[in-house]
This record gives structure tokens, sequence and C-alpha cells, in this order.
């Protein structure tokens, strides 16, 4: 492991000690308060199939820190209707609930995802494709009976999630971006979009609805993303803004691919939310999605270095990332409604087991040992 020589130590230390005072009696919503939502996600009971023993100690998190909050899973189809006809609401239920009670906003995610729908809005009883007109049916009925429920007291909903793919054209040099294939799209078409917008807008009219994606410093991606945008919004579909994920490491994507996204958005007047954030510290390890670490223990091994403790100057290089990132978000004030945390502390974000079980990632602003990081401190420090 890299040595870090003393006088360095000495500068992080008088920094933490300098910021951490200057901060302690300050939170992220209210440093932001002037400028955008600042929202994490409600894990729940269950946190990649284990029981979540924290979540309590996240509540206190969340109420110090933020004023929105997004359901992680709780209100994903295959969560909340497993089989036809039968909605299980009671998870979704506690959330809402605590959040109500607290005045967070609330973000619904997500009522059309590819990764998330059950088979059995695509077969019939005895396994076969239903038809356009059943698949449009089931759509309207899941959307419609969630939205409604929560009639009042969801402001956003994540509607459709991450619908558009990306391929590297040899040709041109460049990437090609199309409508993502899926079940919805073979049986439906692409208007299976633009029918679940309306389906939420029957509703619940006063909910903003939100398209959310990926990659979206892609600009291929974003590119088809705005224009699908402006169109729904020319023809009167009832599109809200665009949800810019924002899932970073700590190189890439660049800060002008990212500020691509939002000048673009505030070109065309379309607000942005940064629905999913978090900057990981490991190797980007996307290609070996399908492996896992008792499969392949060098390979986890090599992209999971962190595995006992992270260096100070990882932290260090982190806590820029993040002050550069919410620099950008602040020059962006007027198109950034809100920024949010794709979990509340390290040890409960979802990195630790995608897109490979069992490393020991650290992409957020609080530790695994429930304490505000460097990064924490230098985001406060940009709004003084």
């Amino acid at each position: 492991m890299k040595i870090i020589k003393t006088e360095f130590l000495i500068k992080v230390f008088l920094c933490l000690s300098v910021s951490s005072s200057m901060f302690a009696s300050e939170s992220l919503k209210e440093a932001f308060s002037e400028h955008f939502l600042m929202g994490t996600i409600w894990h729940g009971h269950d946190v990649n199939g284990k029981k979540n023993t924290f979540l309590e100690k996240e509540k206190e998190i969340t109420l110090r820190e933020f004023n929105s909050i997004t359901a992680e899973n709780v209100m994903k189809p295959h969560y909340i209707q497993p089989k036809k006809g039968k909605f299980k609401f009671k998870a979704a239920d506690e959330m809402v609930n605590f959040a109500t009670k607290n005045n967070l906003t609330i973000v619904g995610h997500t009522l059309v995802w590819k990764n998330s729908a059950p088979d059995w809005f695509f077969q019939d009883r005895n396994g076969n494709q239903v038809s356009r007109e059943v698949l449009i049916e089931r759509v309207k009925t899941h959307i419609q009976t969630v939205v409604s429920r929560y009639k009042g007291k969801i402001a956003y909903w994540d509607v459709v999630n991450e619908a558009i793919e990306t391929k590297w054209n040899p040709r041109t040099q460049s990437y090609d971006a199309f409508y993502k294939p899926c079940p919805w799209l073979d049986i439906i078409g692409p208007e299976y979009i633009e029918i679940s917008y309306k389906a939420a807008q029957d509703a619940d009219p006063d909910a903003k609805l939100l398209y959310n994606d990926y990659n979206l410093d892609q600009k291929a991606k974003l590119d088809f993303a705005l224009n699908m945008i402006r169109d729904f919004k020319e023809r009167g579909v009832p599109i809200y803004g665009l949800g810019y994920q924002a899932h970073l490491f700590l190189r890439e994507p660049t800060l002008p691919e990212m500020e691509r996204v939002l000048k673009k958005s505030a070109d065309l007047k379309i607000p942005v939310h940064i629905t999913e954030l978090d900057v990981s510290v490991l190797p980007n390890a996307w290609k070996y999605r399908t492996a896992s670490v008792e499969e392949q223990y060098d390979l986890a091994s090599k992209l999971n270095p962190y595995q006992e403790n992270i260096p100070t100057d990882v932290l260090l290089e982190q806590s820029r990332r993040y002050k550069d990132v919410f620099k950008l978000f602040l020059d962006y004030h007027d198109t950034v409604e809100r920024v949010t945390f794709w979990g509340v502390w390290d040890g409960n974000s979802w990195r630790d087991y995608k897109p490979m079980s069992g490393r020991t990632d650290y992409p957020l602003l609080i530790s695994r040992s429930f304490e505000k990081k460097m990064a924490y401190d230098q985001v406060l420090s940009i709004t003084e």
C-alpha cells in the first residue's frame, strides 16, 4: 500500500479538524436549502436479500441530513405486484407514512422497468405471450393502482426507468442510441412509454413525472432522451423532467461530460433530477457483471482493493471529486431541482453487490461507522 508522507497527513488532519468544526451544526439539507432538494433512499427492511438491521439508524441520518426520500426497491413492480392482482403495499406504505409524518418530499421509484417486471405481465396462464391489448391493460392497471394509492403524497414518480440503449458503431466511430429491447417494446412498441405517462397522470394529475436513466453523460443517449422528452412535451404527453442517475467513479465521467447533461437540459428548459448519486472508489467492474467473488477470487481481489480499510489519499481524492461535482450542480441550480444519494451510508450501498457481489466500496458521504467523511465536509464547504 502506498505510504503517505507525514506532512500530507498533517495537512489532511488540519483540514478535517477545521471543516468538521465549521460545519458541525449544519446539515446537507440546510446547506443547500436555497438551491435544490437533498435526498436519499429508503432501504427498508431488506437489503440484497438480507435483513437490514440498520433501518433505525438510517432513519436518524435521513431526518438529520435530507428533505427528500426515494423508494430503493419497495415500489418496483416485482415487489409491489409479484403476482397478477396481488398487490403488496405494506413495505411501501411504511416508507410513505414515515416520510409524510416527517415532511419529506417523496419520490416513487419505479413503475415500468425492464429489470423489475414479473413474467406474469407478459404471459397468459399457459405461458404464452399476451397480446398488445392485454399488456396495455395490465400496465395501465398496475400504474393506476399504485399511483392512485399514494395520490397527493408522492411528489415525483420515476415512471419509466432505463428504456434507452446504446451500442458502439465501428463504421461511424460513435454510439447509436435506440429503445432498449424488452417485452414492453416487443409486444406494445415504443408507445408503451407514453401510455405509461398518461396512465400515471390519470391516477394523480398533480404528480410530476420523470424519465430516469444512467450513462446520460454519453452524448448519443442524452440526445435520444432529450429528444424523446421534447417530443412528448410538444404532443402533450405528461412528462415533467429528466432523472440523471449519476453513478460516478473517481475520474469518470468527466465534468465536461456531466455538464453537457445539465446545459442541454437547461437550453431545452427541461428540469433535471440527480436521482442516484454515488462516487465509487473501486475499479470499474461492469464488464464482469456476471462474475462472483467465489467463482473468480483473483479477479475479485484485483477489483476489491480496500476490503480491510481505505487509504486516506483515496478518501481525499473522493472528497475532491464530490466537491467538483457539487460545484457543477450549483452552477446549474436553476435546472437541477433535486440531488439524491443512492444510499444513506457506505455500509448498505448497492455498489457492494453490483455488478460483483462481495466487494467493499465507500461511495457515499457517511462512512461505514456512521461518521461524516471528508467528502461530506467538502460538499458543505462550497455553500459558504
